[in-house]
């Protein structure tokens, strides 16, 4: 019987990027440090390093002093080998990120939009922001990845406009807006997409493959992962519970009599900020926390919608996130619902991952990428 084994590219490939990546890790490692931290052999851990000088992605640095036996040179990575891009476009405006190989931020660029914004205004000020970061990138961009507060098609990277957007009026094609400013493709997806990955590899869902991530704010969203992996579905619109249904309160009634979506229920119990789509969470949080009927029940019709996508998606933890979503009042209400559901064992917990979320899930896919971004052999890297 035959048995197909690695080729040697293969094999050499991974043992540079395992080198490469311990190196991104601690900062700067000799050669007999990296052979440690990665369990490599020396003579393999020497042959990689020799590829990733050549190819310009490592440099070698000052010469270790003190300490036994000979003296070693450290390695970093060389940042003029190319960087990575993260951008986050969200009510709070653009911001975005030149990351290193090694995890540093590089350089911060940041800039406002008025809400609801238009697809012209939010094209200029993400080109502007990407077109800078370009610029102060010490090498070329590697890698881009893009987080949008709404649904976005994965298949061509374009934004879905949907009528309760508290954000974007109109459709959006960063892909196309881009083709000239950065030399890759963007990786764009929704934010909260990019929260849950924050969550998992940062936050309260480490290491938890299904998760269902809620977001509760001036819009509301959600994210799912099962087995590990994000379900977007077919056009990226997986996870808008804003169209969820549940109880919403008939006029003249104190009690939920009426079934709509989530949205509208908002609408009727009077949190729709005046001529927008956006929630007032001012008010809702005040609301909740006089533990006013109408708050209670909002938070009464998130944990019916909790329940139902429970029984679809079966996540072992529902994380809770954004201003309201975090309020006492819905985690008990969504915590009830849960329980009240027979046969669903999922765990309901606060996320931990908070400032930026959206902007540190984008951080780390491209850090992860831009580590893939380096051939087994030597590249055509600018020195």
């Amino acid at each position: 019987m035959t048995t197909d084994l690695p080729s040697l590219d293969l094999l050499r490939s991974m043992s540079d990027r395992h080198v490469l990546a311990a190196v991104s890790r601690a900062g700067r490692l000799t050669r007999a440090a990296a052979a440690t931290a990665t369990g490599l052999s020396k003579p393999t851990v020497s042959q990689s390093v020799g590829r990733l000088l050549s190819s310009g992605v490592l440099v070698e640095a000052e010469r270790t002093t003190g300490g036994r036996g000979r003296a070693g040179t450290y390695l970093t990575v060389n940042h003029a080998a190319g960087c990575a891009v993260a951008v986050q476009a969200g009510p709070r405006g653009v911001v975005g990120e030149v990351v290193a190989l090694d995890g540093r931020t590089l350089a911060t660029r940041r800039r406002p939009v008025e809400v609801p914004v238009s697809t012209g205004a939010l094209g200029t000020a993400l080109v502007e922001v990407c077109r800078d970061l370009a610029a102060d990138s010490p090498g070329p961009v590697r890698v881009l990845t893009l987080a949008v507060a709404d649904p976005v098609d994965r298949r061509s990277g374009r934004v879905v406009e949907l009528p309760a957007s508290p954000f974007l009026v109109g459709d959006l094609d960063p892909v196309a807006l881009l083709e000239d400013v950065v030399p890759v493709r963007p990786v764009v997806d929704n934010d909260v997409s990019w929260a849950l990955l924050a969550e998992r590899e940062h936050g309260v869902a480490a290491g938890v493959e299904d998760v269902l991530h809620l977001y509760l704010d001036e819009g509301m969203g959600a994210a799912m992962s099962s087995g590990g992996r994000p379900l977007h579905g077919a056009r990226g619109l997986a996870g808008e519970i804003a169209y969820s249904r549940t109880s919403v309160p008939t006029a003249g009634r104190r009690a939920p009599s009426s079934s709509g979506t989530l949205m509208e229920c908002v609408e009727a119990l009077g949190y729709l900020r005046d001529g927008t789509r956006a929630i007032d969470v001012e008010a809702l949080l005040d609301d909740l926390d006089r533990g006013v009927g109408q708050a209670r029940t909002l938070a009464t019709a998130v944990g019916e919608v909790v329940r139902a996508h429970a029984y679809l998606l079966d996540p072992e933890l529902v994380v809770l996130s954004g201003r309201w979503g975090r309020h006492a009042e819905v985690v008990e209400a969504v915590t009830t619902a849960l329980a009240d559901a027979r046969g669903v064992q999922a765990g309901v917990a606060l996320a931990e991952v908070t400032d930026d979320a959206p902007l540190v899930g984008a951080r780390t896919h491209a850090l992860g990428e831009l580590l893939r971004t380096w051939s087994p052999g030597p590249a055509d890297v600018p020195r």
